[in-house]
């Protein structure tokens, strides 16, 4: 009886890392369907880029998409991790004010905060909002409000930075004269400028209103773009959400085209390839 219990609790620890191997190889995967149904959507440019290169893209794509989603999903109750103390307090008090994407929260910035805190930049804000009991609209006119208070409080000029939805939601802000006049340029990272056609399975309104077919994108009220000030576009040649990829690129020629290498649509928040192009982007404003 001893024996076979020790035998047991021997074979445990083995049983337990197994698990633990088979569930985080699942989620790094569980990406795969999306990024085998971007390639499907864009099957001609995948042509045109060469399916060689392009089959290494996705597979990065996946790896990437699948690990950002394992970091999202164990960080997102952890809003706290957004307001640790920065490494560096005195340095360039320029504000950044960061807006996440659908379905996430304020800590999505963590690791980019971080990088732009290294990067000599002291004064950075978040700002956090529900993806399911609101809609653009009532966003929009929130984050103005959040940005008025902040150029108030500073008397500076404020960088916006937004991911995914975050991006159209600081676009529609900056889009009234008085609001550009207190912003020095806008950042974006992966933003679905002409929609996703994926929005038709996104849970919420606001989700569904990302359609390319809807009122964000098409008619006299759709999404435009503040004309005065820099605009930076960040995109990754493999975005799993934003689909066709396209969409990706704004309508208009005012702004400035930066392209990643091969990585998913969450993954552009954690990668050091993103965060040196963001910072690139905010010395360029800052220099204008």
């Amino acid at each position: 009886m001893r024996q076979l219990k020790t035998e047991y609790v021997n074979r445990n620890p083995a049983l337990t890392m197994m698990k633990i191997i088979f569930f985080t190889a699942l989620l790094i995967l569980l990406p795969l369907p999306l990024i085998i149904f971007a390639a499907l959507c864009n099957r001609t440019e995948i042509r045109n880029r060469g399916t060689g290169p392009m089959i290494k893209d996705i597979a990065r794509a996946t790896v990437s998409a699948g690990i950002s989603l394992i970091i999202a999903i164990c960080t997102r109750p952890f809003t706290f991790l957004s307001n640790l103390p920065l490494i560096k307090k005195n340095g360039d008090d320029t504000p950044i004010l960061m807006t996440h994407g659908l379905y996430h929260n304020k800590v999505a910035w963590v690791a980019m905060r971080y990088r732009l805190n290294l990067a000599g930049y002291t004064n950075l804000h978040t700002w956090q909002y529900n993806s399911f009991t609101t809609s653009y609209p009532e966003l929009v006119l929130e984050l103005r409000d959040i940005i008025s208070k902040l150029h108030l409080e500073s008397g500076r000029e404020i960088i916006l930075t937004g991911h995914s939805l975050g991006g159209l939601l600081s676009c529609g802000a900056a889009q009234d004269p008085e609001i550009e006049k207190m912003c020095a340029g806008i950042i974006t990272l992966g933003t679905p400028y002409r929609g996703s056609i994926l929005a038709t399975i996104a849970l919420g309104r606001l989700g569904r209103s990302l359609h390319p077919q809807g009122s964000l994108f098409k008619g006299k009220n759709k999404i435009g773009y503040p004309r005065n000030i820099p605009k930076t576009a960040i995109i990754s040649p493999t975005d799993e959400l934003v689909l066709p990829w396209s969409n990706l690129e704004p309508t208009s020629e005012e702004w400035q085209l930066k392209r990643t290498h091969a990585m998913g649509h969450v993954a552009m928040l954690y990668s050091r390839q993103v965060g040196k192009m963001v910072v690139e982007s905010i010395r360029k404003i800052q220099n204008q």
